[in-house]
């Protein structure tokens, strides 16, 4: 077989561009653009370079050597905020010239007619934002966030038979990073007690209190890629897995069928308190925390409304976030030494619920080379108001997908590339917390401390809302070396 090592080179280089997503996990917006355009409502249909992460299973049907990946770019400068001092609105996507971009790419090679054999390496998990904000109550609570999960996943599908497949990954954990920013207020400095520079007096919050300084957090920044966020935490010790099914029920209908665990994971790293802004001083301590990502099922079936020329798909997913510590429970900043010679842990307190999502699209092929696909899904907030916050930015999410595919293989040997680009629209609904619903909204208006030596988040002392859309541009490319 003669390989063209330029189509190779080309292929492996490219990626998947998530610029800051304002919430918007990768876990809910899929890894591959053939994927999204239909609404995430893959796990039945034919697999493509992302099958490791949507249902392994699908990489038994590939009949020859695939390599692919994936570019991503979103818009969500029409993100909106609301508090009593107006409207805050995105200035842009990426701040400050900072981009987050996340690897997708993906190898398969069958090594017997049942047997194939891959590689992934892609991000499930990411959710970054700048907020930079002048104003703004939510800016207390977080102004800054960044976490990535980036995983290389090998994996194994088997096809039993002509109507049913398996397959696993095993996706283990090699880069992460976790960053937080909340600014301080004047009112956080003011309560402090004297002894630690404060008045011990309780002062108003306002969303254009002055700053007096900042609480930052920071992995180890051990790998750097190059890429922003440039710096990570290798890890390779923590890891989850991925079962998926599929089953040709009929010539028409395919079903299939997707768990992934639960991903058990640790940070450590550095945690700042700024106060250099009021004369206080900084102080730097080590921390360790305990932030699991949270496992899923989904289900679906395919079925050919016209065969070969139109397919409707429906799935649904469960995603249990209640079981994942640090979303789904409370968690802590352990540190090593006391901050400001009394405080030995930060307390994160979430309570996740587990939620469901729906997905449904169409496929419809206009040419032997041409296809089109719309999707929708409907992704169900997370949080009660309790626990909503900036860094979550949750609610109910109605996500449109439009795309086009192009095969470009028309040879005997089926050699040759599949090209599919999307655009996606995700509407978050608007949501209003009420002053004082949320124990976490207020972020660190307030040196809170329970227990005498943990300091924890403060409740919203504005009314805040919340919502807009995130607008995504996305491009796959697969090139198949035919037999």
């Amino acid at each position: 077989m003669k390989l063209n090592y330029k189509k190779i080179a080309f292929s492996t280089i490219v990626f998947l561009a998530a610029g800051p997503v304002k919430a918007g996990w990768t876990q809910s917006l899929g890894m591959s653009e053939q994927c999204i355009a239909v609404g995430g409502a893959c796990v039945a249909k034919e697999g493509d370079f992302a099958a490791f992460y949507h249902n392994p299973a699908a990489a038994s049907a590939f009949e020859n050597t695939i390599i692919g990946g994936n570019l991503r770019l979103l818009d969500t400068t029409g993100v909106d905020l609301q508090d009593s001092g107006g409207r805050h609105s995105i200035d842009g996507t990426n701040t400050e010239g900072q981009v987050a971009i996340a690897p997708t790419l993906a190898f398969y090679a069958p090594v017997s007619k049942d047997l194939t054999l891959g590689l992934g390496l892609g991000a499930p998990f990411a959710i970054t934002a700048d907020w930079e904000n002048n104003e703004g109550i939510h800016r207390f609570n977080m102004s800054d966030q960044s976490l990535f999960v980036i995983e290389l996943s090998p994996t194994l599908a088997y096809k039993v038979n002509e109507k049913f497949s398996v397959g696993i990954s095993s996706n283990i954990v090699a880069l992460k990073q976790l960053r937080t920013e909340s600014l301080l207020p004047q009112s956080f400095g003011a309560a402090l007690p004297p002894a630690l520079g404060g008045a011990g007096t309780i002062i108003p919050t306002t969303f254009n209190s002055p700053v007096i300084g900042s609480i930052t957090t920071n992995t180890d920044n051990s790998v750097g890629l190059g890429i922003p966020p440039d710096s990570f935490e290798s890890s390779f010790n923590e890891f989850s897995f991925t079962l998926g099914m599929q089953y040709q029920a009929t010539p028409r209908l395919r079903l299939g069928a997707v768990y992934r665990s639960k991903t058990d994971m640790s940070f450590s790293g550095d945690l700042t308190l700024d106060l250099d802004p009021a004369g206080l001083g900084k102080q730097t301590v080590r921390y360790d925390l305990e932030l699991d990502m949270p496992g899923h099922i989904q289900v679906g079936a395919e079925y050919q409304l016209i065969p070969n020329k139109l397919a409707w798909s429906v799935d649904t997913q469960w995603t249990n976030w209640a079981s994942a510590d640090g979303i789904g429970s409370t968690t802590k900043f352990q540190f090593d030494a006391p901050l400001i010679g009394f405080i030995n842990d930060l307390q994160v307190d979430y309570k996740a619920n587990n939620a469901w999502t729906l997905r449904t699209g169409l496929e419809y092929k206009i040419t032997n080379h041409t296809t089109l696909m719309a999707g929708y899904a409907f992704d169900e907030s997370i949080f009660d108001d309790q626990y909503v916050d900036i860094l979550v930015y949750d609610s109910d999410r109605n996500i449109f997908s439009f795309g086009v595919s192009y095969d470009q293989r028309d040879n005997k040997n089926k050699s040759g590339w599949i090209l599919s680009t999307a655009i996606q629209v995700i509407n978050y609904k608007d949501r209003e917390i009420a002053v004082g619903k949320s124990q976490n909204l207020g972020g660190f208006s307030l040196p809170n401390l329970i227990d005498a030596d943990t300091l924890s988040f403060t409740s919203n002392r504005d009314s805040f809302k919340y919502g807009g859309t995130i607008l995504a541009f996305g491009l796959s490319a697969q090139y198949n070396f035919g037999n």
